[in-house]
């Protein structure tokens, strides 16, 4: 069994040639609102491998881009459509600087509105922007469970993740050399609170970093994860597993069939 919390089947695809593993357990994550039937037609059948749909903050920069609202009107339609196990991802993004800090923050909350209103986790995307979470943690309206994905942070927004509830995932970025205080978050992390992933096809773990990533990679995640924390892998696999289920509060996954 592999467990993988986050992957992205169509990048997936343009970079390599192999299909899903059949014992995959794992979300197929969404970045672009409207993208969900492109995605589902790459999924093998499976009742372990979830999916979301999410606007990213790199939508911003999207020519077709209008506002929040019509951005929510294309998430409902995808989910009218598939259906969902989560949304996202979605959140904010400061290394590139996609549109402003106030329009990131208003398409972030509009879909932290949307997972409370079809009672679905969230998947957060968060790249140099604490101090944007943090003020959305701090408003009212959050009020939907979630998972913090490659979590890239320290320890303090750690704490403030933790007490919203959310689910903390590390991606392959933990194993790297200069990467302290991601390691330092990881060991800190509940292990109740605790997920991993690959990002796939992005930030390949040590071994195997430069290469583009896959699902069999997060067993190297997993290791790195065990050695650090001094917690047995299996024990660690299974409680992670145990932990996606309980965020999705799915035991499977129920698609309806493309339309013709």
């Amino acid at each position: 069994m592999i467990l993988d919390s986050h992957f992205h089947a169509i990048s997936m695809r343009k970079r390599l040639s192999e299909e899903l593993p059949a014992d995959l357990i794992g979300i197929d994550v969404g970045t672009d609102a409207g993208d969900a039937g492109e995605r589902i037609a790459l999924l093998p059948q499976s009742e372990t491998i979830f999916f979301s749909i999410g606007s990213g903050p790199w939508a911003l920069d999207s020519p077709g881009y209008l506002s929040p609202e019509a951005e929510r009107e294309k998430l409902l339609k995808d989910f009218s459509l598939y259906g969902a196990d989560a949304i996202g991802e979605c959140g904010f993004d400061n290394h590139r600087g996609y549109g402003t800090r106030r329009k990131q923050l208003d398409l972030f909350m509009m879909q932290v509105e949307l997972a409370a209103e079809l009672d679905l986790p969230i998947i957060i995307h968060t790249r140099d922007a604490d101090d944007e979470i943090e003020q959305a943690f701090s408003s009212e309206a959050f009020q939907c469970r979630g998972i913090m994905h490659c979590f890239s942070s320290d320890t303090r927004l750690l704490e403030k993740a933790l007490d919203k509830g959310l689910y903390i995932s590390f991606a392959g970025n933990v194993t790297y050399k200069s990467n302290e205080k991601i390691q330092e978050a990881a060991k800190a992390v509940p292990l109740d609170r605790l997920l991993y992933e690959t990002d796939s096809p992005y930030l390949a773990p040590i071994p195997m970093r430069g290469k583009a990533c896959k699902p069999e990679y997060s067993e190297y995640t997993l290791s790195f994860l065990a050695s650090i924390r001094n917690e047995d892998r299996e024990m660690i696999k299974d409680t992670a597993t145990r932990n996606l289920f309980k965020v999705l509060q799915r035991e499977r996954t129920i698609r309806k069939p493309l339309l013709s």
